[in-house]
């Protein structure tokens, strides 16, 4: 079988003295089982927003009563688990075949799905009771700039503040592609910029002040470029989308390996938002697209590769993360979903959770993020630190290694006396058993940690395919 330790020794060679930066990506592994760490002086500190974290949704979730409800409160627990602030965006291929009727009927089909006001003030009620604020796509793809308005209208009044941005439409540059294309082909971004600025200049008159978020593309980085230059303060928050692939061809080793497409793409969005002044988030994204592939995203590989990715992320000036969930536009639970309702309606946790568990655990909401060096690497790892107030405050270590562990030594990040949580599940394709700091999500869904474990030297052990959140005991300033 084909192992990421073979792919990335077929790929990089270094002495085994040397030192491999990897600025949040995969260490080089080498024959033995100790790393050390320590904090790069070759990149600055990226600042991290608080509401970084964020779930995503198709349109026809938001329609459903009973679903995101404020009486749900379990479902309300589960998101509070993963931050205070945090963002909920309503979307997808649905969005583009959805429309509103206030008084109804609802209806929540893939190619069908219609809005009513009760649809939305029972999500401004589920909004509230999370602190959580929302981005609302309108039906930019075979929908009426007049149906848009008044859909604009009714969401600003329901949702209010809670209301982050808007967007039109869904993966916008595949418009006049497919069996069933949007626009006419050849459909170009001088045409949509066109169709999008009067849209947006008529919704605008109609609501002073509301936030735009744009281009939201499935793909194409060079649509966000083109966006950002041609913005002229007519976008808040550039959009687009990302997985490592299709479900149908999904394998283990993309979840364990590095994506080579991945860090070209990340290193271009935060060169253009630097350039543009505009964040940019990563409003839709899973590991693969379809729904997930059964067996691989809903395992504690999906779990590992979670965490990874959000703070590969967070390390690249990401504004913040939707991870997709629940029902998707093919009509069916898919298995990357971190929150899962079942066929009874209960509500539960899928294995990615526990990586989004992790990620809130390590703080790095309202944080900074540091680049960290592995040096030389006994393992296959991952690192990052999380300053806050001018000191490291937790440090997250993946060991990718499906077969050994490894010694590290965080000596070179000052960070001393550490609460140790660790993210462990009795086999990488375990689909339950998952645990983060020695507990389960409970009945209530409240995530309760029991581990006393303490780091009172600069040594820590990682177990293979296992992560560790390193942070600061309580009681320090």
């Amino acid at each position: 079988m084909l192992t990421r330790r073979s792919v990335l020794r077929s790929t990089l060679v270094l002495s085994a003295g040397a030192a491999a930066s990897t600025l949040g990506l995969r260490g080089l592994p080498q024959e033995g089982k100790q790393a050390s760490l320590r904090l790069s002086s070759a990149a600055s500190a990226t600042p991290v927003p608080e509401n970084f974290i964020g779930l995503g949704y198709e349109m026809s979730s938001a329609a459903q009563l009973g679903l995101l409800s404020a009486q749900d409160t379990k479902y309300v627990q589960l998101v509070r688990n993963l931050g205070s602030r945090g963002v909920f965006r309503f979307g997808g291929i649905v969005a583009d075949f959805t429309n509103y009727a206030p008084a109804g009927p609802i209806r929540t089909e893939p190619k069908d799905t219609v809005i009513s006001r009760a649809s939305l003030e029972q999500l401004r009620g589920f909004l509230d009771a999370t602190g959580w604020t929302a981005i609302w796509s309108v039906n930019f793809g075979s929908g009426t700039l007049e149906d848009a308005l008044a859909e604009a209208r009714a969401v600003h009044s329901i949702l209010g503040p809670r209301l982050e941005a808007i967007e039109l439409g869904n993966e916008v540059e595949n418009y006049g592609r497919g069996a069933h294309p949007l626009r006419k082909a050849p459909w170009d971004f001088p045409q949509y910029l066109t169709e999008y600025r009067e849209w947006h200049r008529a919704i605008l008159a109609a609501i002073p002040g509301l936030r735009f978020a744009a281009p939201d593309t499935a793909a194409s980085v060079q649509w966000v470029q083109e966006m950002a230059g041609q913005a002229h303060g007519d976008v808040q928050l550039l959009t687009t989308h990302f997985y490592l692939g299709d479900q149908r061809k999904a394998t283990l080793e993309q979840l364990m390996q590095p994506d080579p497409i991945l860090r070209g793409k990340l290193e271009k969005l935060r060169q253009i938002s630097h350039d543009s002044g505009i964040p940019w988030r990563m409003c839709e994204t899973n590991s693969f697209f379809g729904g997930g592939h059964p067996g691989l995203s809903d395992t504690f590989a999906g779990a590992l590769w979670t965490l990874d990715y959000l703070l590969l992320l967070a390390q690249y000036g990401c504004a913040g993360v939707n991870l997709e969930t629940e029902v998707n536009q093919l009509g069916f639970l898919s298995s990357y979903s971190p929150i899962r309702t079942e066929a009874d309606g209960q509500v539960a946790t899928g294995a990615p959770y526990y990586g989004m568990l992790a990620f809130a655990a390590a703080g790095a909401d309202g944080a900074e993020m540091l680049p960290v060096e592995i040096t030389a690497p006994g393992s296959e790892l991952t690192a990052y630190a999380v300053r806050k107030r001018g000191r490291v405050r937790s440090v997250v270590i993946l060991n990718w290694s499906q077969e050994n562990q490894t010694s590290v030594s965080i000596a070179g990040l000052g960070l001393h006396s550490a609460q140790v949580l660790r993210l462990t599940a009795p086999s990488l394709t375990s689909k339950d058993g998952e645990q983060f700091a020695g507990a389960q999500v409970d009945a209530q869904c409240r995530w309760l940690p029991k581990t006393g474990e303490r780091l009172e030297s600069d040594l820590i052990t990682l177990p293979a395919a296992s992560a560790a959140v390193l942070r600061e005991s309580t009681g320090q300033n």
